[in-house]
């Protein structure tokens, strides 16, 4: 594994653990911050990026880290196949989105989580965040082999 694959895919993964929740959160109306700028189609990016920015940094790099030791254990691990790869890869976002819910504390989540629903594992907006999880761990899988599969 190169770092020109790992880095790109690694960006890409993290970018959607951010921003797929928020704009899932920001499409439903789940924020005030979302509710601040409006609703509907015309107003969506802004909503889905007040959102994303209402979340607190100590959240952003959280994800990130822990991103960052899954894939690398990922990468090392013996699993073979692209499929095995996917699972594990989703497997490690939701479990990463997963301990960052459960760890970071509420004052240092503004917008996230307990900060923004008064609960960690809220039912409304817990499968926003495990969507988001899982679909950055697809990311990072599928923007590994596609890089390696490059001439």
């Amino acid at each position: 594994m190169t770092f020109r694959c790992f880095l790109p895919a690694w960006i890409a993964a993290w970018a959607v653990a951010v921003f797929l929740p928020s704009a899932l959160i920001a499409w439903l109306g789940l924020s005030p911050a979302a509710a601040a700028i409006g609703t509907g189609f015309d107003h969506f990016p802004a909503t889905t990026w007040r959102v994303a920015d209402d979340v607190g940094p100590a959240v952003k790099l959280m994800i990130g880290g822990l991103l960052l030791l899954s894939f690398l254990g990922l990468l090392r691990s013996p699993l073979s196949g692209p499929g095995r790869r996917l699972a594990g890869g989703v497997a490690l976002g939701m479990a990463a989105m997963i301990a960052t819910i459960a760890l970071v504390p509420p004052h240092l989540s503004r917008g996230f989580a307990a900060a923004l629903t008064g609960a960690r594992f809220d039912g409304a907006t817990l499968p926003l965040y495990l969507l988001g999880g899982a679909l950055a761990g697809a990311a990072f899988v599928l923007s590994v082999e596609r890089c390696r599969t490059r001439p």
